[in-house]
């Protein structure tokens, strides 16, 4: 008997409450089922039949290859599949890491290839302990970033896990802690282990991670995710082939060491320290983008200081040492980008924002007054070819003179892909004009603003 609109809608409100939620179950299982049923993998997303006891599988793939879809169907797979400890609500308890928190709600569990987008029966709840994803079963994913030493420190209390969604490794500041800490907890069921997602990037985590003989590594290039559509993928050859980034960013190539490259990973690696020891010296320096085009380049904004101590070099010289402490560089309006620079000064107590004006930078200025007339502000006007002007610098890491505190993998990654002659990015800009200014500068140099 088939029913009309108004009789159904009668029907419905004549359930009781119980009957009512059994209905809503029985239809969100099916339309659960439905999307289930209809998704078609990419050869890459396919799952390996074993993954060994805390290894890994993880996905290398370029932009649009569905990375993140293939992990969100492998734990929702994994949560419908035989319970991990059948004692717990749902037979799963499991942890989603992402460069933040925010990034693991919006890209794995919202977004349009996140957990949802496979099972709709997945909600976001916020406790007292954080924010979960759970599904009606009881089954749940905590939900971490590892952008800040707050993040490791919740890492710390995660609790047992059995499964481990890492989502975009490379970008994850913090992810030698990262991984530390969820290992710790990663032993609930017979065969805990973890998922990962990225476009690879020269993280020597990562590289490490690829030479285990317990991950399992599956690539995807762009121009075969055939769900892209053929203009964009199309663009994107045309505009970056035979480039790095085409190789890195659109192929999945894990690009280690660049022929001509003025760093590399492993220089940067021996010059890394943990904290930071007492300063005599802090800047905010900022590389203005080159363009307001759709795809322009980034404001750099690097904060950098000069240790009060001398230390030897690696070549026994005492010197002052430089550290890179913290990368606030990206795509965002000018005010924005003072306002940023503005607030690390103050919290990093800087001596001065130090900005190069002849790239079209000259607002810089203007913007900075306008929001605080307290800021020391200080112009650099480059006289000599960026390779000159890096080269220096690339020196000081490699005497062990210049370090990063803890790990700024999008600098880094610009540091040591950028090859002299190619267009500089704009952290490494940044970078360049903030050991200058503190290392290698002679005195008055700089010219401050009035």
């Amino acid at each position: 008997m088939t029913l009309t609109r108004d009789e159904l809608r009668t029907r419905v409100q004549q359930l009781t409450p119980e009957e009512l939620a059994i209905l809503e179950q029985q239809l969100a299982d099916r339309l659960w089922r439905k999307r289930w049923n209809r998704w078609t993998p990419y050869p890459w997303q396919v799952p390996p039949d074993h993954v060994p006891t805390l290894g890994w599988w993880l996905q290398l793939g370029g932009r649009g290859t569905g990375k993140t879809d293939g992990c969100a169907r492998y734990m929702v797979a994994h949560v419908n599949g035989p319970p991990c400890d059948p004692r717990l609500p749902g037979g799963h308890r499991m942890a989603i890491i992402a460069p933040t928190q925010g990034d693991a709600a919006e890209a794995c569990v919202n977004g349009p290839s996140g957990l949802k987008a496979h099972d709709p029966r997945v909600y976001l709840r916020q406790t007292v302990g954080g924010t979960i994803a759970r599904w009606p079963s009881g089954a749940e994913a905590k939900l971490f970033g590892a952008h800040t030493p707050d993040d490791v420190e919740r890492l710390r209390a995660g609790g047992n896990r059995c499964l481990v969604w890492m989502e975009e490794v490379a970008a994850q500041r913090r992810l030698k802690d990262a991984i530390t800490h969820s290992e710790m907890g990663l032993r609930l069921g017979a065969n805990p282990h973890y998922i990962a997602s990225t476009t690879p990037k020269p993280r020597t985590e990562l590289i490490e991670l690829t030479r285990r003989d317990d991950v399992i590594v599956t690539r995807g290039r762009t121009r075969e995710a055939i769900h892209l559509p053929q203009a964009q993928r199309d663009h994107l050859m045309r505009k970056y082939a035979g480039t790095r980034i085409a190789a890195q960013e659109l192929d999945g190539v894990l690009l280690e060491d660049i022929e001509g490259a003025l760093w590399t990973m492993a220089g940067l690696d021996a010059a890394r320290v943990g904290a930071t020891p007492p300063l005599s010296s802090v800047v905010v320096a900022m590389d203005p983008a080159a363009t307001s085009t759709d795809e322009a380049d980034e404001m750099g904004i690097i904060v950098a200081g000069r240790g009060a101590a001398y230390i030897p070099d690696r070549n026994g010289f005492q010197r002052q040492h430089g550290y890179a402490l913290d990368d606030l560089s990206g795509r965002m309006p000018p005010v924005e980008a003072a306002r940023r620079a503005i607030r690390a000064y103050h919290e990093h107590r800087a001596d001065a924002i130090v900005a190069e004006v002849n790239n079209g930078g000259e607002w810089i200025g203007t913007v900075v007054r306008q929001i605080d007339p307290t800021v020391n502000y200080r112009t650099v006007t480059a006289s000599r070819g960026k390779a000159t002007r890096a080269e220096p610098v690339a020196a000081l890491t490699e005497q062990g003179s210049a370090h990063i505190v803890g790990s700024l993998p999008d600098l880094e990654e610009q540091l040591t892909t950028w090859v002299p002659g190619d267009a500089s990015p704009d952290r490494l800009d940044a970078y360049v004009w903030a050991m200058t200014h503190l290392m290698l500068a002679p005195a008055g140099n700089l010219a401050a603003v009035a």
